[in-house]
């Protein structure tokens, strides 16, 4: 097994030489004498057979081997530091991590600001986010949170954002070129790419069902747009830039060129959550309700 030549206490006293810039001033700051603080580093130096810090005048300056050192030292004390802290937030039953599962379809822009609110104060929480292309409730465990269009028939949940979907296709696609509105029976002819599994379950807007291409990530489903290889119905805030530079056009529909739905925050059981959760849930509650203010 192996057995440390050195203690975390002698590299706690070499930073604080160093942050200091001298033994004088980190025996003052660490309330120890100087003398111990020479023999600490002196030590540490010995068990390592490497000088770290030489004395100019009376100030310690780093020896080249000494910057390296003192960069894995400040890692090793907040190492430690996160260690003692996620004890003592187990202790206080606060969560070392949260799942948070948010649906493909859910704009990110006030998400990623709520959970930069989150985080200076989130004292070690891991925040897993998992992105589906359907989020399933009822698979959700005590605790976990979700960001999800499916709005369960006997759950109530946080309104967040409304999303457009449009029909899409490249510039050079068939559909783009013809004049007038397209009809439905003029869009059957034509290959529908889609997302799989489905979005829409509880609504009837897989129009391609089993006839046309399916792709698990708008990522993917984008790029077979872009090659003229069909077209899709996709969320406006995900194709802003295609839309803006003319790869991708909307169609005009006969039967209306929008379709849309609606967002929620979700979680199994409000009443069951940690205070970890219950903060993430408190910085999502501001945000999305701070802009629906606006």
């Amino acid at each position: 097994m192996f057995r440390p030549k050195s203690t975390f206490e002698q590299w706690r006293i070499f930073q604080a030489v160093v942050d200091c810039g001298g033994y004088a001033q980190a025996a003052e700051a660490l309330n120890k004498s100087q003398s111990s603080l020479n023999h600490a580093v002196a030590k540490l130096q010995q068990s390592l057979g490497v000088a770290l810090l030489e004395v100019r005048g009376r100030k310690a300056v780093l020896t080249p081997a000494g910057e390296i050192f003192l960069k894995r030292a400040r890692q090793l004390s907040q190492q430690v530091e996160e260690l003692e802290n996620l004890a003592n937030n187990l202790e206080r039953q606060w969560e070392p991590q949260i799942n948070l599962y948010v649906s493909v379809m859910q704009p990110r822009e006030r998400l990623y600001r709520a959970l930069a609110h989150f985080y200076p104060r989130s004292r070690g929480c891991r925040v897993n986010l998992h992105e589906r292309i359907h989020c399933h409730f009822n698979a959700l465990q005590v605790g976990d949170l979700m960001l999800s269009e499916h709005l369960p028939h006997d759950r109530t949940g946080l309104p967040l954002d409304e999303v457009c979907l449009l029909p899409l296709c490249s510039a050079d696609h068939p559909l783009a070129t013809q004049g007038g509105a397209i009809a439905a029976e003029a869009l059957a002819g034509h290959n529908q790419i889609s997302l799989h599994p489905p979005i829409h379950r509880s609504v009837d807007w897989n129009d391609a069902d089993d006839t046309g291409w399916k792709a698990t990530h708008y990522h993917e489903v984008i790029a077979m747009l872009r090659l003229g290889l069909g077209y899709a119905w996709l969320p406006r805030h995900l194709v802003q830039e295609e839309l803006s530079s003319g790869e991708l056009v909307a169609l005009e529909l006969a039967g209306g060129n929008e379709r849309h739905l609606y967002t929620y925050l979700l979680t199994p059981s409000a009443d069951a959550l940690g205070p970890a959760t219950e903060l993430l849930l408190r910085c999502l509650r501001n945000e999305y309700q701070d802009d629906s203010d606006r």
